[in-house]
């Protein structure tokens, strides 16, 4: 698991969304069972090689490689990195919950939030909000530009309720594994991240299969060092290599974003720590405003998000209160990652 990632929000929300030119319909694009075991395996590692994906799977490598290829051309999946927003320069993240005025196509309003680039998630959701959407900015300032110029210029929007990440605390993008939810690691707290360490990210972040000795190329550094360095930062989790895919590609047809209150006697760290354990939780987030936790569940039917809230949810100790809001559309947009200057590596 890699806390404090969201990637493809890997539908997930942060750096290294696939774009997509409409929402998804609830249909889904059709797949044979070779290309979900494909996907499967990608998103545990999205680097790993043809042959041993091959072998594995019991089919010839040209195969493997002919449906991933399709898989890619074809917009179903995008390799890519997941990582700290922050390593990018991303200090302030916020969702936003908006309520549209009925005279007006709630899909209209999103598409335009949905073209922003500082919006990298948009979702009509039932509930409290008709919409939500994820604004990654590089500081207050920018949050206060957003909120201040941006909002009031969407036409039918009539309020906005900001809530603030005061910790964005877990994220997994690879759907079957939030189902199981094997042992994670502890979170990384720190790491020495350099501008060189940025510029591999960035390039692995357009393609996460590229050649190392290609990507090594574009920073100055050999196809060893790339490696080194790349299996340093994802040993350290600070990043991942994976598939990026819509969850209902995969038959999780069904979205929720949880919202929660807690006691008053309860650190909500805690809290939140436990919400991590439950299976179908991708992505817990600590904000502040009126929930303390917002947390989002990846489920194949309603069935299982009631099973979710009724027997794991609301039994963890310091939760007063939940709402659901479960997502009908969903927008994704990558995020334009920041250029920075690179200073001569030294290995």
């Amino acid at each position: 698991m890699f806390d404090g990632m969201r990637g493809p929000h890997a539908f997930t929300f942060a750096p290294g969304l696939p774009e997509t030119e409409h929402p998804a319909d609830g249909a889904g694009p059709l797949l044979s069972e070779l290309d979900r075991q494909l996907i499967r395996t990608l998103q545990q590692d999205g680097r790993r090689s043809f042959a041993a994906i091959a072998r594995e799977l019991d089919v010839p490598e040209k195969t493997v490689r002919k449906h991933v290829h399709d898989l890619v051309e074809n917009a179903i999946i995008q390799i890519t990195t997941v990582s700290y927003p922050s390593l990018f320069g991303f200090g302030t993240i916020a969702m936003i919950g908006l309520t549209i005025d009925p005279a007006v196509p709630v899909k209209q309003v999103l598409q335009a939030f949905a073209e922003h680039p500082a919006v990298d998630y948009a979702v009509i959701t039932t509930g409290r909000y008709n919409a939500l959407v994820e604004v990654l900015c590089h500081d207050s300032t920018g949050l206060l530009h957003f909120i201040n110029d941006e909002l009031p210029t969407k036409p039918g929007l009539r309020s906005a309720e900001v809530l603030p990440y005061m910790d964005l605390y877990y994220q997994e993008p690879a759907w079957e594994a939030a189902q199981s939810k094997p042992t994670r690691s502890q979170r990384t707290e720190s790491y020495e991240f350099d501008p060189v360490d940025h510029q591999i990210m960035r390039a692995l972040h357009t393609n996460g299969r590229a050649p190392f000795a290609l990507v090594g190329k574009e920073v100055g550094l050999s196809e060893s060092q790339v490696r080194k360095r790349v299996g340093r930062m994802i040993d350290e989790q600070v990043m991942r290599i994976t598939a990026i895919v819509n969850p209902r590609s995969l038959g999780f047809d069904t979205v929720v974003w949880i919202a929660m209150k807690t006691t008053r006697d309860a650190p909500i760290g805690e809290v939140a720590a436990q919400l991590t354990q439950i299976p179908s939780i991708t992505y817990v987030a600590i904000t502040a405003g009126r929930f303390d936790i917002l947390a989002e569940a990846v489920c194949r039917t309603t069935g299982d998000v009631m099973r979710l809230v009724d027997h794991e949810v609301m039994r963890v100790d310091g939760i007063a209160d939940t709402e659901l809001m479960f997502c009908l559309d969903l927008y994704y947009e990558a995020v334009q990652l920041p250029h920075q200057e690179v200073a001569a590596p030294i290995e």
